[in-house]
């Protein structure tokens, strides 16, 4: 964990420390942002497991799955083939934009849900990596926006997605909410790489 904090750290500097007045080229910008999600999707796979397995039955079953179950206000990554193709590259950034800057207040909720649930505390635990997820993503956040920037483009609209009435659910509501969120956040990551492969080709290094 020490390592990959070491190297997102400098990362993070090369992606939000560069000199006012000396832009980042855009496809040196495209390819340090495509490294940082890189990184990213290592820890996705497993913030997952490690959720299921403290929320404990059935959530910890071997093979738990809810595919079609989603929340109301959280971007789904699913597309189809050809809507996803023709995007622009303006499009397929916002919607990068959009979906891990609504994450980031999704994931907040299910930290507080884990504290109420009284799950997941301690050092190395699920609570420490969501909170770790969370600054990765206000990074990621960042250099999408410095990408929608660099192309002229404006930044989408985010609403307000939750209420605080989100707070008042059962055990069993914050429990699947945060399996939901955990799972579409693995499921964005991929897309992600994909849209900036795609990206990368309109932008040449």
């Amino acid at each position: 964990m020490q390592d990959l904090r070491g190297i997102l750290s400098l990362l993070l500097i090369q992606l939000l420390g560069h000199p006012q007045g000396a832009p980042i080229p855009v496809p040196t910008l495209i390819g340090q942002t495509r490294d940082l999600v890189l990184l990213l999707q290592e820890k996705a796979s497993s913030l997952l497991s490690s959720y299921l397995t403290a929320m404990g039955l059935p959530f910890s079953e071997p093979g738990f799955r809810l595919p079609e179950v989603t929340l109301v206000g959280l971007p789904s990554s699913s597309i189809g083939y050809l809507a996803w193709r023709r995007l622009t590259d303006g499009e397929r950034l916002a919607g990068n934009y959009r979906a891990y800057s609504l994450q980031l207040e999704y994931l907040q909720l299910v930290l507080d849900d884990l504290q109420a649930l009284g799950l997941g505390r301690g050092p190395g635990q699920l609570t420490e990596q969501l909170a770790f997820t969370r600054t990765q993503l206000q990074g990621l956040v960042a250099n999408l926006g410095s990408l929608l920037e660099a192309l002229a483009q404006p930044l989408p609209a985010l609403g307000e997605p939750l209420d605080s009435e989100a707070y008042g659910s059962s055990d069993f509501e914050r429990k699947l909410r945060g399996y939901i969120v955990c799972r579409e956040y693995a499921r964005w990551i991929e897309r992600t790489l994909r849209d900036l492969t795609l990206l990368s080709n309109s932008f040449p290094a």
